[in-house]
């Protein structure tokens, strides 16, 4: 949500859509003149909208925090927006235009865009795998393979262990996915693989009876076919 809000008002900003900001003019004259290149162009006004989402998301949940355990889920979730902040800044790149006779490129106008949001969410996507568990012991960010070292500011944190979906467990209502339907040529979250946490699974063969090679008769009915198939029907084990 950080990551988007802050992509949103940048491009918001660069776009010329919003009256409080622009493009960030800090780079504008600056840049290696003697290497055949200049700050020019709209550079995206990453700044803004960071200090937008900044104070658009984390007042609310500081105000929101109470006692030590609403702290604790406070700080965690403060920390992982400020790393869905920096993902914009880090997956950001430089791009440059040419200029020059016949296209010879003797100087360059160069600028800072922000990336496509898709891999903004692929790069939160790696971190979101690396995530990394957290102590709250006075009240500091740390890891806890090593108290001594704090939470670095581009990692994701957690303070519990997601419970596991694949067993039921009725206590915290988790179905599980035992007798689920599952897609074995497929490869997303719906293939056996995949949804049937790898125990395997189940094929059975169904017959299928539904209405085929319909014709309307004049006047006035439709007359079907009944057509049977056999398919395989695969469920987890």
């Amino acid at each position: 949500m950080a990551a988007g809000l802050v992509h949103s008002i940048t491009r918001s900003c660069s776009q010329g859509n919003m009256t409080e900001c622009g493009c960030d003019a800090r780079l504008h004259g600056g840049g290696a003149v003697e290497e055949g290149w200049h700050w020019g162009g709209c550079s995206d006004h990453i700044r803004f909208g960071t200090w937008f989402s900044r104070r658009f998301m984390d007042v609310s949940e500081k105000n929101s925090s109470t006692g030590r355990v609403g702290f604790t889920l406070s700080t965690m979730n403060q920390h992982n927006a400020e790393a869905g902040r920096q993902a914009i800044e880090m997956t950001m790149s430089t791009d440059c235009r040419c200029h020059g006779i016949s296209g010879s490129c003797a100087v360059k106008t160069c600028w800072r865009s922000m990336a496509p949001f898709q891999r903004v969410g692929a790069y939160l996507k790696e971190r979101y795998e690396r995530s990394v568990q957290v102590s709250d012991r006075a009240r500091r960010k740390t890891r806890k393979k090593d108290q001594r070292r704090p939470a670095d500011k581009h990692e994701l944190i957690y303070l519990n262990k997601s419970p596991n979906y694949c067993l039921e467990d009725r206590r915290r209502g988790i179905a599980g996915t035992r007798g689920r339907r599952c897609n074995r040529t497929s490869t997303g979250p719906d293939g056996c693989n995949l949804l049937c946490c790898g125990r395997g699974y189940n094929t059975h063969v169904v017959r299928n009876i539904q209405r085929c090679e319909c014709k309307f008769v004049w006047c006035c009915y439709v007359h079907c076919r009944r057509c049977e198939s056999m398919n395989d029907m695969h469920t987890c084990k």
